[in-house]
């Protein structure tokens, strides 16, 4: 059976729309002088080849994956149930501009390639594309470049920006979960356990699971029991552990409701 290339989109508007947006300044020059205190900043695109480029980014995809159809989600640009979570979610995000011809591309998406809406304010595409993988294992080829997406889904996926193919085992979805969550993301708003970093958070799940025999369908709870204690030593809470796991889950929606993280 010919798998679908499940693509999440949201990374393709953004990406697309700002490499083809021009920017001018057209006082450049007098705020340099001090004539003028703020710059004049015009954005224009040109939509043409904005779609022409959407069009050949989605032709490459199903070159590379040998899919001949394409699922397509993109964010319907509602809030979810993150935004709720005490910790905060993407505030460091709010003074940032969508490029121009973000609506349009949007819309060409929809229309010309039959992409889904996704949000509604309820979830994000994140939750949607991983919830249709681990559902439906055998019918897609999850394509997407953010690691979250990619490392907390079982099964062979598809890195569009990168052109790679990564295989992701049960166990490594689990012990990314727990990666995220000591590590934080920036891109995200939230910041993981206090001085705990990358190399931090890798040596530390090295060492709780090298050598040993853990069923994966116990690996969840294991590894939350035997990480409390870092966080509690930095300084947090269990509540904090908890929050930050259910800001950086991507299991939480079973396609209608989402149920919050829970340790197994």
């Amino acid at each position: 059976m010919t798998k679908i290339a499940l693509i999440d989109a949201d990374s393709i508007v953004y990406r697309v729309c700002c490499a083809v947006e021009d920017k001018t300044i057209w006082n450049e020059l007098e705020v340099l002088t001090g004539a003028e205190e703020e710059l004049d900043i015009e954005y224009t695109i040109d939509l043409d080849i904005m779609y022409t480029t959407i069009d050949g980014l989605i032709e490459n995809i199903l070159f590379a994956t040998e899919c001949k159809k394409a699922m397509i989600c993109i964010g319907d640009g509602t809030k979810n149930f993150r935004f709720d979570n005490p910790l905060g979610y993407k505030e460091n995000r709010k003074e940032l501009r969508k490029p121009k011809g973000f609506k349009e591309a949007v819309d060409y998406l929809v229309k010309k390639h039959k992409a889904r809406l996704i949000g509604n304010n309820l979830i994000e595409v994140d939750d949607e594309v991983v919830h249709l993988k681990t559902k439906y294992p055998d019918k897609y080829i999850l394509c997407a470049i953010d690691k979250d997406v990619l490392y907390q889904t079982e099964g062979e996926h598809y890195n569009y920006v990168k052109d790679e193919f990564v295989t992701v085992t049960k166990e490594d979805t689990i012990k990314y979960l727990f990666y995220q969550a000591l590590v934080g993301d920036a891109s995200d708003g939230y910041k993981g356990c206090k001085g705990v970093g990358d190399k931090g958070a890798k040596k530390l799940l090295g060492e709780l699971t090298l050598g040993k025999k853990i069923p994966v369908d116990k690996l969840e709870g294991y590894l939350y029991k035997m990480l409390l204690p870092t966080f509690i030593s930095k300084g947090h809470s269990e509540d904090y552990f908890l929050q930050t796991l259910r800001l950086a889950s991507m299991h939480q929606y079973n396609g209608s409701t989402v149920d919050l993280f829970s340790v197994k």
